[in-house]
């Protein structure tokens, strides 16, 4: 039996994406609010499983009321190398950064959508459903990483155990290669 479900021709025929709240879907019903990001200088590396090879193209996040601060978004494989990464970028308000980043190929396998930040600036977040100390918890249960000190996003991470209740909004667009 395969470790992966089955892929239908018809799924990356035209392009796709994946974003946190499909990968989270084990947190229940979480909230999505614009929340001050948990940490200075803190990566958040939430996990995707790919079934089939794709090329991703663009990432996205949503930048909450004020402009202020910078932010860093990217790919890294499972054992923490970093595939590609937006760069340092300046946050804006209100609006949904969409980045154009160098074509990767990246799948099947595991995968981690990853961002950090120089500060404590207000990011679209979810935030799962629960009270002290269940969201961080369920964090934990879904895979989902921190390091400390990792603004820019490093060439390689140090995963460890999340700390935190927060997981950012991010999309990746992908297409088949």
């Amino acid at each position: 039996m395969s470790d992966f479900p089955p892929v239908r021709v018809w799924d990356f025929v035209v392009g796709g994406f994946i974003s946190t709240p499909i990968a989270l879907l084990g947190l229940g019903a979480p909230t999505l609010t614009g929340m001050a990001w948990p940490s200075a200088n803190l990566a958040i590396f939430i996990p995707i499983r790919l079934a089939l090879p794709v090329v991703v193209y663009k990432l996205v996040i949503g930048a909450g009321t004020t402009a202020a601060g910078n932010f860093d978004v990217g790919i890294y494989d499972a054992s923490g190398n970093r595939l590609v990464s937006s760069g340092a970028t300046a946050k804006g308000a209100a609006t949904a950064h969409v980045l154009n980043i160098t074509d990767t190929l990246i799948g099947p396998g595991l995968y981690y959508l990853a961002m950090a930040a120089d500060g404590t600036n207000n990011y679209m977040m979810l935030v799962p459903s629960g009270t002290s100390p269940v969201p961080v918890q369920k964090m934990r249960l879904s895979g989902i990483m921190g390091m400390a000190t990792a603004y820019v996003l490093p060439a390689v991470a140090t995963f460890a155990a999340a700390n935190f209740p927060l997981i950012p909004l991010i999309t990746a667009y992908l297409r088949r290669p």
